[in-house]
């Protein structure tokens, strides 16, 4: 029997369709779903073994364009990718594409800043042992997302992870971190110190030595606006998360001298926090340690001021529990991918809620 051409065309566009939705899927990954506040955005799309995830990466952006770099992948693996991914007049993002430039190395748990059009990337983890570097890399971030070449630059005084660095006046502020006291692929020990250095086109300058934080952590956020900077909470030095907060000057001088104020609701470690202006949210976070280590998906909001952090106030939940990278534009925040609870113990999901929705 004789079957038409058109009959077998069809067939085959039938295949193909079914084959790109399969291909879809697998790339949407097994994220949470979307709520009524938090929506859906294109899935971060790093694979291992056809799974789709990431965590640990480090996502900095400008108006229209997020950049992310590195992480550990559904595989446990240490990435050198950088994908660039456009935000829509929307709001939304529909897609992600793999810079031609990898970052030097493999790395996650390095902390990296925005300033001046440079994206300045510190320390890190480069294998699946979690040994650190001190190298310091930095690259012009370009129209579209692009990333130009890397240089090396001042590398840290220390091998590190797992630091909070923020940007404030061309100058970068570190605190904190698991350090590698005895050199590199040494033991790390949660630490106090502080440092900071200024930043320009030329790369990162001296790192010199400010006032220690009062308490010896590692993944802590920290934020900076207004010439203050916020940390919260993080894992203290026998592993337990903790909720302290302390917040402290920022000049050319220095980081001032740090005073408590008002705790995080939950002891919590690795919470994505930003502050676009006076009002801080904080998603996620880790909640207890071990294996596997408890999660939260709690929100929540605060004002700061030259006095501190205010009182806390809880918002619409993140749709799973999770320790996740968030970033701020145009009245957004979105998050990429995270540790999670889930069989992979990560996800590649994107999500996006308005800042309005979360504080009310």
């Amino acid at each position: 029997m004789k079957i038409s051409r058109l009959v077998i065309f069809a067939v085959v566009i039938v295949v193909i369709i079914i084959v790109a939705l399969i291909a879809f899927t697998a790339l949407q990954g097994s994220g949470p779903p979307c709520t009524s506040t938090w929506n859906c955005a294109a899935g971060y799309p790093i694979q291992a073994s056809g799974n789709v995830a990431i965590a640990g990466q480090q996502c900095v952006n400008n108006s229209t364009e997020v950049v992310c770099i590195g992480g550990i992948d559904a595989n446990g693996g240490t990435r050198d990718e950088i994908y660039a991914a456009e935000i829509s007049a929307s709001g939304n993002i529909t897609g992600w594409t793999l810079d031609s430039v990898h970052y030097p190395q493999y790395i996650n748990g390095q902390s990296c800043v925005l300033s001046g059009g440079y994206i300045y990337c510190v320390g890190g983890s480069y294998d699946t042992n979690g040994d650190d570097i001190n190298s310091s890399y930095y690259a012009p971030l370009g129209t579209e997302g692009a990333v130009g070449g890397w240089s090396s630059t001042t590398g840290f005084p220390i091998a590190a992870d797992s630091q909070s660095c923020v940007v404030s006046s061309s100058y970068i502020y570190c605190v904190g971190g698991n350090n590698e006291t005895d050199g590199q692929a040494a033991d790390s020990v949660p630490s106090s110190s502080s440092w900071f250095a200024p930043l320009s086109g030329s790369g990162i300058g001296t790192w010199v030595k400010t006032t220690p934080h009062p308490t010896n952590f590692f993944l802590p956020t920290c934020v900076a606006a207004g010439g203050y900077i916020y940390c919260i909470a993080g894992f203290d030095e026998n592993g337990n998360s903790v909720g302290a907060t302390f917040y402290a000057t920022l000049s050319a001088s220095g980081i001032g001298a740090w005073t408590s104020s008002t705790a995080y609701p939950l002891p919590a470690s690795g919470i994505a926090c930003v502050l676009p202006s006076t009002t801080i949210y904080c998603i996620g976070g880790v909640t207890a340690g071990g294996s596997p280590p408890t999660f939260t998906s709690a929100v929540y909001t605060a004002q700061v001021s030259p006095g501190g952090i205010s009182s806390w106030k809880s918002g619409p939940d993140y749709p799973n529990s999770l320790s996740t990278d968030c970033f701020v534009s145009s009245g957004n925040v979105y998050c990429v991918g995270g540790f999670d609870g889930s069989s992979l113990q990560e996800n590649n999901a994107v999500k996006y809620a308005a800042l309005t929705s979360l504080s009310g």
